[in-house]
């Protein structure tokens, strides 16, 4: 009898033994990380509309060669960058202000030309404010000096200019 209840001891430790070491805790760290990366987005107002591919206009209406002073347009174009960041803001790849470009004429003023230029204040040293707040914006301000217009032929002039944003 003494010998069934050592056996049945030595099963229990064995048991015990064996079940503390089956449910033996361990525990390890997680790093977790991420990374917020630098962007900026143009928009067509303050309230965020994207602009994506589309085109902003700056259109100096028609304009009357007699007039003594320059032919004068502005526009505004509106912008959201990353918090913190400082946004590089170009017109026609100039960083600097002002661009100064080339209309060209097109049906009855083809062949023809006049320069103008957008001069514009760039976004500061750490102005982007983040994509949960109302967009930021620059105006634009273009204009046509008269010595331009005065001597040039009647009909419509473009150009197309690249506005570009970078954080």
């Amino acid at each position: 009898m003494k010998s069934l209840k050592f056996a049945r001891l030595t099963a229990l430790a064995v048991l015990v033994a064996g079940a503390s070491s089956a449910f033996a805790a361990d525990s390890t760290t997680l790093a977790v990380s991420a990374t917020v990366t630098g962007t900026c987005k143009l928009y067509t107002s303050a309230g965020g509309g994207a602009l994506g591919a589309g085109t902003l206009t700056m259109g100096f209406g028609g304009i009357d060669p007699t007039s003594a002073g320059p032919a004068t347009a502005t526009t505004d174009v509106f912008f959201k960058c990353t918090k913190g960041s400082t946004p590089a803001f170009t017109v026609g790849g100039s960083a600097t202000s002002p661009y100064g470009g080339t209309l060209t004429g097109s049906g009855t003023a083809t062949g023809n030309s006049m320069t103008y230029s957008i001069a514009w204040t760039a976004p500061g040293a750490g102005s982007g404010a983040g994509f949960g707040v109302n967009a930021q914006s620059v105006t634009l301000n273009g204009s046509i000096l008269a010595a331009q217009f005065s001597i040039a032929a009647a009909g419509p002039y473009a150009e197309t200019v690249t506005i570009s944003l970078a954080p």
